[in-house]
């Protein structure tokens, strides 16, 4: 688990799901990238966690009748249990009630409805462990939580995309 240091935990990086979800499907178009981003987490070769729901969201990505390949619910079951069971290294964030509490104040703050709450339980983990930086392919999800001290740090391509947003303002 992260330790914290003046409530924040330096060097570590929450991974989202569609990073998660690149790296195990192969007909993903971000495959590439994501796969060896996810393998240098689990051997430590950066500090990474992730939350029970990002995890549940890759189950139901990979166990989806148009993911490519396809998995069944023991092999989607078998696939995320490896991203996360030693020897990985990525942790998994605790949930706690202080962390519920922040989530419905997050998803209270800045308007958000419907599935988007996932969204805020997954800064409020982030947040409450005090981890600061996210992989995540879905900017638009997580940009709103600037706000609140997170920030996107990768995969690379969604930092060229973020950079190039930002030239054109």
């Amino acid at each position: 688990m992260p330790e914290t240091e003046g409530g924040q935990t330096p060097g570590w990086v929450l991974i989202d799901a569609g990073v998660f979800i690149g790296a195990l499907l192969t007909g993903d178009p971000r495959h590439v990238e994501a796969r060896p981003l996810v393998e240098q987490a689990r051997r430590e070769e950066f500090a990474s966690c992730t939350t029970t729901g990002i995890l549940s969201e890759v189950y139901g990505a990979l166990t989806w009748e148009k993911a490519k390949p396809r998995h069944d619910p023991e092999e989607a079951a078998q696939a995320v249990r490896l991203l996360v069971e030693p020897p990985s290294a990525i942790a998994v964030l605790n949930e706690s009630l202080r962390m519920a509490l922040k989530t419905l104040e997050l998803a209270a703050k800045h308007g958000l409805t419907a599935r988007r709450v996932h969204d805020a339980r997954h800064a409020a983990a982030a947040l409450e462990a005090g981890v600061v930086s996210v992989y995540t392919y879905d900017v638009d999800d997580w940009r709103v939580f600037e706000a609140d001290g997170l920030r996107i740090v990768g995969p690379p391509t969604t930092v060229a995309r973020l950079s190039s947003t930002l030239a054109d303002r």
